[in-house]
C-alpha cells in the first residue's frame, strides 16, 4: 500500500545533522496564502538537492534541512521566488487561516498590521499567535498561544491553550470583542505581562497557567474599557 510504504525516512533533519552543519527552515507561500506554485516547488527542490530533505509541518509550512554554509544563499533564492520564510528563535510567530481562500478578507488589514507590529519582538520562548477571519475559526486558533477569532469589527481572545501532549487542551476565552482599533495594544499588554514576569524558559501556556489569577490580567481587560 502506498500510503505506507517507506514509513521511515531515509533524511530527516536529525540524521542529516548527526554531525553538526544543517539547518532548518520553514518556509510557505505567506502568513495567509497557502497556495504554492509550481514553480516554487521547483525552486524548493533545486535548493535542497541531494543533500537535504524536505518534511512538511503542522503548522502550515515546510521544513528544509539544508547545509547551514548555504543558509543565506538559500534564504534569498526563496525569497525571490516570493516565499515567506518565517525566522527562528524565541520570537512572536504569525500564523493566520486562508480567509476562505480569498472570499473572506475583511479582517486580512488588521492581520497584516498585527504581522508588522508583532514581528521580530524577542519573548522568553517562541509565542504563536494564531489568527481566524470568521467564527468558523477553522484553523484551530484556540489551540495555540494566543488565539484570535474575528467577529464584526473585533476579535475574541483565546489564551492559555496546551497544544500537545498528554494533558493537551484548548486555550479559554480571555476577552470578548476587542476592537480592531484596540487589537494591537491589547495583545501589545499581554506580550509584555509574559516578558517581564515569566520564569526563564517557561511556556507562555504554563506563564498563563501560573499567573492569571493576578491582577495585572485584570488590568489588561480594563484596558479595553478604558479605550472605549
Amino acid at each position: 500500500m502506498n500510503a505506507f510504504r517507506q514509513n521511515i525516512p531515509d533524511k530527516t533533519f536529525e540524521t542529516l545533522n548527526q554531525q553538526g552543519g544543517y539547518s532548518r527552515l520553514a518556509v510557505s507561500p505567506g502568513i495567509i496564502n497557502k497556495h504554492y506554485t509550481p514553480a516554487q516547488f521547483q525552486k524548493i527542490a533545486e535548493i535542497v538537492g541531494e543533500k537535504g530533505a524536505i518534511k512538511y509541518s503542522a503548522s502550515y509550512s515546510i521544513l528544509l534541512s539544508i547545509p547551514t554554509s548555504e543558509l543565506t544563499e538559500a534564504t534569498h533564492a526563496l525569497q525571490e521566488a516570493g516565499l515567506f520564510v518565517a525566522s527562528s528563535g524565541p520570537h512572536i510567530a504569525m500564523k493566520a487561516c486562508d480567509f476562505c481562500d480569498g472570499e473572506k478578507m475583511e479582517a486580512v488589514p488588521q492581520t497584516e498590521q498585527l504581522y508588522q507590529a508583532l514581528d521580530g519582538i524577542t519573548v522568553p520562548t517562541r509565542i504563536r499567535v494564531n489568527v481566524n477571519g470568521c467564527a468558523s475559526a477553522c484553523y484551530n486558533p484556540t489551540y495555540d498561544d494566543i488565539g484570535l477569532v474575528y467577529q464584526h469589527e473585533s476579535f475574541d481572545v483565546y489564551l492559555g491553550a496546551i497544544p500537545m501532549g498528554a494533558k493537551a487542551q484548548a486555550g479559554t476565552l480571555f476577552a470578548k470583542r476587542v476592537g480592531i482599533d484596540h487589537i494591537e495594544d491589547f495583545l501589545l499588554q499581554i506580550i509584555r505581562l509574559y516578558q517581564n514576569q515569566a520564569r526563564s524558559n517557561e511556556p507562555f501556556y504554563k506563564f498563563y497557567r501560573r499567573t492569571k489569577m493576578n491582577a495585572d490580567w485584570e488590568l489588561v481587560k480594563k484596558s479595553i474599557e478604558l479605550q472605549e
